[in-house]
Protein backbone atom coordinates (compact mmCIF):
# COMPACT_ATOMS: atom_id res chain seq x y z
CA UNK A 1 0.00 0.00 0.00
CA UNK A 2 1.27 3.48 -0.91
CA UNK A 3 1.18 5.99 1.94
CA UNK A 4 -0.68 9.29 1.59
CA UNK A 5 2.67 11.10 1.77
CA UNK A 6 4.09 9.01 -1.07
CA UNK A 7 0.89 9.52 -3.08
CA UNK A 8 1.16 13.28 -2.63
CA UNK A 9 4.84 13.25 -3.55
CA UNK A 10 4.16 11.16 -6.65
CA UNK A 11 1.31 13.45 -7.69
CA UNK A 12 3.56 16.48 -7.23
CA UNK A 13 6.29 14.88 -9.31
CA UNK A 14 3.80 14.07 -12.08
CA UNK A 15 2.56 17.68 -12.13
CA UNK A 16 6.15 18.99 -12.21
CA UNK A 17 7.05 16.58 -15.03
CA UNK A 18 3.98 17.71 -17.00
CA UNK A 19 4.99 21.36 -16.59
CA UNK A 20 8.56 20.65 -17.72
CA UNK A 21 7.28 18.62 -20.67
CA UNK A 22 4.86 21.39 -21.66
CA UNK A 23 7.76 23.82 -21.87
CA UNK A 24 9.96 21.54 -23.94
CA UNK A 25 10.53 22.06 -27.65
CA UNK A 26 8.10 20.36 -30.02
CA UNK A 27 9.49 17.20 -31.61
CA UNK A 28 8.73 17.97 -35.25
CA UNK A 29 8.61 15.13 -37.82
CA UNK A 30 9.67 17.59 -40.54
CA UNK A 31 12.15 19.53 -38.42
CA UNK A 32 14.79 19.45 -41.18
CA UNK A 33 12.34 21.36 -43.39
CA UNK A 34 11.41 23.97 -40.77
CA UNK A 35 12.69 27.55 -40.38
CA UNK A 36 16.31 27.19 -39.23
CA UNK A 37 18.32 30.28 -38.34
CA UNK A 38 21.89 29.46 -37.36
CA UNK A 39 24.55 26.77 -37.56
CA UNK A 40 27.86 26.14 -35.77
CA UNK A 41 30.44 23.38 -35.80
CA UNK A 42 32.85 21.87 -33.30
CA UNK A 43 33.10 18.13 -32.72
CA UNK A 44 29.42 18.13 -33.78
CA UNK A 45 27.26 20.29 -36.01
CA UNK A 46 24.64 22.32 -34.15
CA UNK A 47 21.61 23.94 -35.80
CA UNK A 48 18.87 26.04 -34.16
CA UNK A 49 15.58 27.49 -35.34
CA UNK A 50 11.90 28.09 -34.75
CA UNK A 51 9.90 26.65 -31.83
CA UNK A 52 13.03 25.70 -29.91
CA UNK A 53 14.31 23.37 -32.60
CA UNK A 54 17.88 22.14 -32.04
CA UNK A 55 19.54 19.56 -34.26
CA UNK A 56 22.92 17.96 -33.72
CA UNK A 57 25.06 15.35 -35.47
CA UNK A 58 28.44 14.76 -37.04
CA UNK A 59 27.19 14.94 -40.63
CA UNK A 60 24.14 16.20 -42.50
CA UNK A 61 22.88 12.64 -42.80
CA UNK A 62 22.77 11.90 -39.06
CA UNK A 63 21.44 15.22 -37.78
CA UNK A 64 18.72 14.57 -35.20
CA UNK A 65 16.52 16.80 -33.08
CA UNK A 66 17.17 16.99 -29.34
CA UNK A 67 14.86 18.16 -26.56
CA UNK A 68 15.38 21.65 -25.15
CA UNK A 69 13.41 23.37 -22.36
CA UNK A 70 11.74 26.04 -24.51
CA UNK A 71 9.38 26.44 -27.44
CA UNK A 72 10.61 29.93 -28.31
CA UNK A 73 12.44 30.58 -31.57
CA UNK A 74 16.21 30.21 -31.24
CA UNK A 75 18.17 32.66 -33.39
CA UNK A 76 21.85 31.86 -32.82
CA UNK A 77 24.20 29.21 -31.45
CA UNK A 78 27.88 29.10 -30.52
CA UNK A 79 30.32 26.42 -29.34
CA UNK A 80 33.41 26.40 -27.16
CA UNK A 81 34.88 22.92 -26.70
CA UNK A 82 32.04 20.80 -25.24
CA UNK A 83 30.03 23.83 -24.15
CA UNK A 84 27.30 25.30 -26.35
CA UNK A 85 24.98 28.26 -25.92
CA UNK A 86 21.86 29.12 -27.89
CA UNK A 87 19.88 32.35 -27.68
CA UNK A 88 16.55 33.55 -28.96
CA UNK A 89 13.16 35.08 -28.31
CA UNK A 90 11.89 35.93 -24.82
CA UNK A 91 15.47 37.07 -24.17
CA UNK A 92 16.32 33.40 -23.66
CA UNK A 93 19.75 31.81 -23.22
CA UNK A 94 20.28 28.04 -23.10
CA UNK A 95 23.42 26.08 -22.26
CA UNK A 96 24.70 22.61 -23.04
CA UNK A 97 27.77 21.06 -21.40
CA UNK A 98 27.82 18.02 -23.70
CA UNK A 99 28.13 19.63 -27.15
CA UNK A 100 24.40 20.02 -27.64
CA UNK A 101 22.96 16.70 -26.49
CA UNK A 102 21.18 18.07 -23.39
CA UNK A 103 20.21 21.65 -22.56
CA UNK A 104 19.35 23.83 -19.57
CA UNK A 105 17.73 27.26 -19.53
CA UNK A 106 20.11 29.88 -18.10
CA UNK A 107 18.08 33.02 -18.69
CA UNK A 108 14.57 33.91 -19.87
CA UNK A 109 12.96 37.36 -19.71
CA UNK A 110 9.72 37.26 -21.73
CA UNK A 111 8.60 40.46 -20.03
CA UNK A 112 11.21 42.38 -22.05
CA UNK A 113 9.55 41.32 -25.32
CA UNK A 114 12.98 41.40 -27.01
CA UNK A 115 14.95 38.61 -28.69
CA UNK A 116 18.63 37.89 -28.38
CA UNK A 117 20.05 37.74 -31.91
CA UNK A 118 23.59 36.47 -31.35
CA UNK A 119 25.94 35.02 -28.75
CA UNK A 120 29.70 34.46 -28.57
CA UNK A 121 32.03 32.95 -25.97
CA UNK A 122 35.75 33.72 -25.84
CA UNK A 123 36.34 30.80 -23.47
CA UNK A 124 34.20 28.47 -21.37
CA UNK A 125 33.42 31.26 -18.87
CA UNK A 126 33.44 34.57 -20.74
CA UNK A 127 30.66 35.38 -23.15
CA UNK A 128 28.26 38.04 -24.40
CA UNK A 129 24.77 37.87 -25.85
CA UNK A 130 23.25 40.71 -27.87
CA UNK A 131 19.93 41.50 -29.45
CA UNK A 132 17.13 43.89 -30.28
CA UNK A 133 16.96 47.43 -28.91
CA UNK A 134 20.49 47.38 -27.54
CA UNK A 135 20.08 44.14 -25.59
CA UNK A 136 23.56 43.28 -24.25
CA UNK A 137 24.32 40.78 -21.47
CA UNK A 138 27.66 39.47 -20.21
CA UNK A 139 28.73 36.44 -18.20
CA UNK A 140 32.08 35.61 -16.61
CA UNK A 141 30.97 32.32 -15.04
CA UNK A 142 29.81 30.30 -18.03
CA UNK A 143 26.30 31.67 -17.88
CA UNK A 144 25.45 30.88 -14.27
CA UNK A 145 24.81 34.61 -13.96
CA UNK A 146 24.28 37.25 -16.66
CA UNK A 147 24.69 41.01 -16.22
CA UNK A 148 23.04 43.69 -18.33
CA UNK A 149 25.22 46.38 -19.94
CA UNK A 150 24.40 49.55 -21.89
CA UNK A 151 26.97 50.77 -24.42
CA UNK A 152 26.69 54.39 -25.53
CA UNK A 153 30.02 54.17 -27.38
CA UNK A 154 28.41 52.28 -30.28
CA UNK A 155 26.21 55.30 -31.09
CA UNK A 156 26.84 58.08 -33.64
CA UNK A 157 28.63 61.11 -32.22
CA UNK A 158 25.49 63.29 -32.25
CA UNK A 159 23.72 60.82 -29.97
CA UNK A 160 26.75 60.58 -27.69
CA UNK A 161 26.89 64.37 -27.41
CA UNK A 162 23.20 64.47 -26.49
CA UNK A 163 23.63 61.81 -23.82
CA UNK A 164 26.64 63.66 -22.40
CA UNK A 165 24.43 66.72 -22.00
CA UNK A 166 22.04 64.84 -19.67
CA UNK A 167 24.56 62.86 -17.61
CA UNK A 168 23.71 64.93 -14.54
CA UNK A 169 20.31 63.21 -14.52
CA UNK A 170 21.29 59.53 -14.17
CA UNK A 171 17.79 58.03 -14.31
CA UNK A 172 16.82 60.09 -17.36
CA UNK A 173 20.18 59.28 -18.96
CA UNK A 174 19.62 55.53 -18.56
CA UNK A 175 16.09 55.76 -19.97
CA UNK A 176 17.23 57.76 -23.00
CA UNK A 177 20.20 55.47 -23.66
CA UNK A 178 17.94 52.40 -23.54
CA UNK A 179 15.57 54.11 -25.98
CA UNK A 180 18.26 55.26 -28.45
CA UNK A 181 20.30 52.05 -28.72
CA UNK A 182 19.80 50.17 -32.03
CA UNK A 183 19.39 46.46 -32.68
CA UNK A 184 22.62 44.49 -32.28
CA UNK A 185 22.44 41.84 -35.02
CA UNK A 186 25.72 39.93 -35.16
CA UNK A 187 28.99 39.34 -33.31
CA UNK A 188 32.26 37.97 -34.65
CA UNK A 189 35.73 37.55 -33.17
CA UNK A 190 39.20 37.53 -34.74
CA UNK A 191 42.73 38.34 -33.58
CA UNK A 192 41.66 39.62 -30.18
CA UNK A 193 38.95 41.88 -31.62
CA UNK A 194 35.21 41.56 -31.07
CA UNK A 195 33.15 42.99 -33.93
CA UNK A 196 29.48 43.93 -33.91
CA UNK A 197 27.06 44.71 -36.74
CA UNK A 198 23.68 46.29 -36.22
CA UNK A 199 20.90 48.64 -37.15
CA UNK A 200 21.27 52.17 -38.54
CA UNK A 201 24.75 51.75 -40.02
CA UNK A 202 26.27 50.23 -36.89
CA UNK A 203 29.67 48.61 -37.31
CA UNK A 204 31.92 48.60 -34.25
CA UNK A 205 35.02 46.94 -32.82
CA UNK A 206 36.20 46.23 -29.28
CA UNK A 207 39.66 45.23 -28.10
CA UNK A 208 38.50 44.44 -24.54
CA UNK A 209 35.76 41.93 -25.37
CA UNK A 210 32.94 44.41 -25.55
CA UNK A 211 33.53 46.50 -22.46
CA UNK A 212 34.24 49.51 -24.68
CA UNK A 213 33.59 50.07 -28.37
CA UNK A 214 34.86 52.10 -31.30
CA UNK A 215 32.23 52.78 -33.95
CA UNK A 216 33.44 52.69 -37.56
CA UNK A 217 32.72 55.76 -39.67
CA UNK A 218 30.86 54.54 -42.75
CA UNK A 219 28.69 56.43 -45.22
CA UNK A 220 25.69 54.14 -44.93
CA UNK A 221 22.74 54.27 -42.53
CA UNK A 222 21.03 50.99 -43.34
CA UNK A 223 21.17 47.88 -41.19
CA UNK A 224 24.14 45.53 -41.23
CA UNK A 225 23.60 41.83 -40.54
CA UNK A 226 27.16 40.54 -40.38
CA UNK A 227 30.77 41.68 -40.09
CA UNK A 228 33.74 39.34 -40.42
CA UNK A 229 37.51 39.62 -40.48
CA UNK A 230 38.91 37.06 -42.91
CA UNK A 231 42.07 34.99 -42.54
CA UNK A 232 44.08 37.48 -44.59
CA UNK A 233 42.95 40.43 -42.44
CA UNK A 234 40.31 41.91 -44.73
CA UNK A 235 37.15 43.20 -43.06
CA UNK A 236 33.78 42.74 -44.75
CA UNK A 237 30.28 43.82 -43.75
CA UNK A 238 26.94 42.95 -45.38
CA UNK A 239 23.41 44.21 -44.95
CA UNK A 240 20.22 45.54 -46.49
CA UNK A 241 19.60 45.82 -50.24
CA UNK A 242 22.62 43.81 -51.32
CA UNK A 243 25.18 46.04 -49.67
CA UNK A 244 28.73 44.73 -49.22
CA UNK A 245 31.41 46.98 -47.75
CA UNK A 246 35.15 46.33 -47.49
CA UNK A 247 37.51 48.11 -45.08
CA UNK A 248 41.14 48.92 -45.69
CA UNK A 249 43.87 47.92 -43.22
CA UNK A 250 43.18 50.63 -40.62
CA UNK A 251 39.37 50.42 -41.09
CA UNK A 252 39.14 54.18 -41.63
CA UNK A 253 37.88 53.84 -45.18
CA UNK A 254 35.06 51.55 -46.27
CA UNK A 255 34.46 50.86 -49.96
CA UNK A 256 31.22 49.53 -51.39
CA UNK A 257 31.38 46.54 -53.73
CA UNK A 258 28.69 46.52 -56.43
CA UNK A 259 26.58 43.35 -56.21
CA UNK A 260 23.57 44.23 -58.41
CA UNK A 261 21.51 42.49 -55.71
CA UNK A 262 18.60 44.32 -54.10
CA UNK A 263 17.65 41.80 -51.41
CA UNK A 264 19.12 41.65 -47.90
CA UNK A 265 22.41 39.84 -47.34
CA UNK A 266 22.33 37.87 -44.10
CA UNK A 267 25.72 36.36 -43.32
CA UNK A 268 29.36 35.98 -44.35
CA UNK A 269 30.58 32.38 -44.48
CA UNK A 270 34.35 31.97 -44.45
CA UNK A 271 35.69 29.47 -46.95
CA UNK A 272 39.28 28.89 -47.99
CA UNK A 273 42.00 31.57 -47.97
CA UNK A 274 40.73 32.90 -51.29
CA UNK A 275 36.93 32.80 -51.26
CA UNK A 276 34.21 33.83 -48.86
CA UNK A 277 30.49 33.25 -49.37
CA UNK A 278 27.63 35.62 -48.65
CA UNK A 279 24.09 34.37 -48.05
CA UNK A 280 20.93 36.35 -48.68
CA UNK A 281 17.18 36.35 -49.10
CA UNK A 282 15.42 34.89 -52.16
CA UNK A 283 18.04 32.14 -52.48
CA UNK A 284 20.89 34.58 -53.09
CA UNK A 285 24.35 33.10 -52.59
CA UNK A 286 27.43 35.07 -53.64
CA UNK A 287 31.04 33.92 -53.95
CA UNK A 288 33.64 36.62 -53.35
CA UNK A 289 37.27 36.29 -54.45
CA UNK A 290 39.33 38.23 -51.90
CA UNK A 291 42.29 38.53 -54.26
CA UNK A 292 40.24 40.69 -56.65
CA UNK A 293 38.48 43.14 -54.32
CA UNK A 294 41.00 45.93 -54.93
CA UNK A 295 40.70 45.65 -58.72
CA UNK A 296 38.64 48.36 -60.40
CA UNK A 297 36.99 45.99 -62.86
CA UNK A 298 33.43 44.76 -63.41
CA UNK A 299 31.55 41.95 -65.14
CA UNK A 300 29.49 42.92 -68.23
CA UNK A 301 26.33 44.83 -67.31
CA UNK A 302 23.12 42.84 -66.86
CA UNK A 303 19.77 43.56 -68.53
CA UNK A 304 19.12 46.36 -66.04
CA UNK A 305 22.46 47.99 -66.85
CA UNK A 306 24.13 47.01 -63.59
CA UNK A 307 27.69 45.66 -63.62
CA UNK A 308 28.80 43.38 -60.76
CA UNK A 309 32.28 43.89 -59.32
CA UNK A 310 34.80 41.44 -60.74
CA UNK A 311 35.41 39.86 -57.32
CA UNK A 312 31.77 38.74 -56.97
CA UNK A 313 29.99 35.82 -58.60
CA UNK A 314 26.35 34.90 -58.09
CA UNK A 315 26.10 31.14 -57.58
CA UNK A 316 23.18 29.31 -59.15
CA UNK A 317 20.88 27.18 -57.02
CA UNK A 318 17.24 26.11 -56.92
CA UNK A 319 16.35 28.01 -53.75
CA UNK A 320 13.88 30.86 -53.46
CA UNK A 321 13.87 31.06 -49.65
CA UNK A 322 16.13 33.07 -47.39
CA UNK A 323 19.55 31.53 -46.73
CA UNK A 324 20.38 32.56 -43.16
CA UNK A 325 23.81 31.03 -42.59
CA UNK A 326 25.99 28.08 -43.52
CA UNK A 327 29.16 26.04 -43.18
CA UNK A 328 31.62 25.29 -45.97
CA UNK A 329 32.36 21.56 -45.98
CA UNK A 330 34.60 20.38 -48.82
CA UNK A 331 33.16 21.88 -52.01
CA UNK A 332 29.65 22.50 -50.71
CA UNK A 333 27.76 24.64 -48.23
CA UNK A 334 25.56 23.12 -45.56
CA UNK A 335 23.05 25.96 -45.29
CA UNK A 336 20.23 26.79 -42.90
CA UNK A 337 17.28 28.42 -44.64
CA UNK A 338 13.67 29.43 -44.19
CA UNK A 339 12.72 26.00 -45.54
CA UNK A 340 15.24 23.90 -43.64
CA UNK A 341 18.67 22.36 -44.25
CA UNK A 342 20.05 22.61 -47.77
CA UNK A 343 23.22 21.30 -49.42
CA UNK A 344 24.49 23.80 -52.02
CA UNK A 345 27.31 23.12 -54.45
CA UNK A 346 29.90 25.93 -54.49
CA UNK A 347 30.67 26.01 -58.20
Amino acid sequence: MISNFKKASLAGLMVFSAIVSANNSYQAPLVKESLLLDIAIGDNILIVGERGHVLTGTTEQNLTQVIVPTKTTLTAVTLFAQNAWAVGHDASILHSSDAGQTWQLQLSMPELDRPFLDVFFMDENTGVAVGAYGLFYRTIDGGTTWQKELHASVLPQDDIDYLDSIKDEPEFYQDELSFILPHFNRLSYANGKLYMAGEAGLLAVSTDFGRSWKRFDIAYNGSFFDIQETKNGQLFAVGLRGNIFLANDDSKKWDKLQTCVTTSLNSIVLGNDKNIYITGNNGVLLSLDQTKVSVNEYHPANDEGCAIHISIKKLKNNLSDSILNGLVINDAMLAVTASGIKQIELK
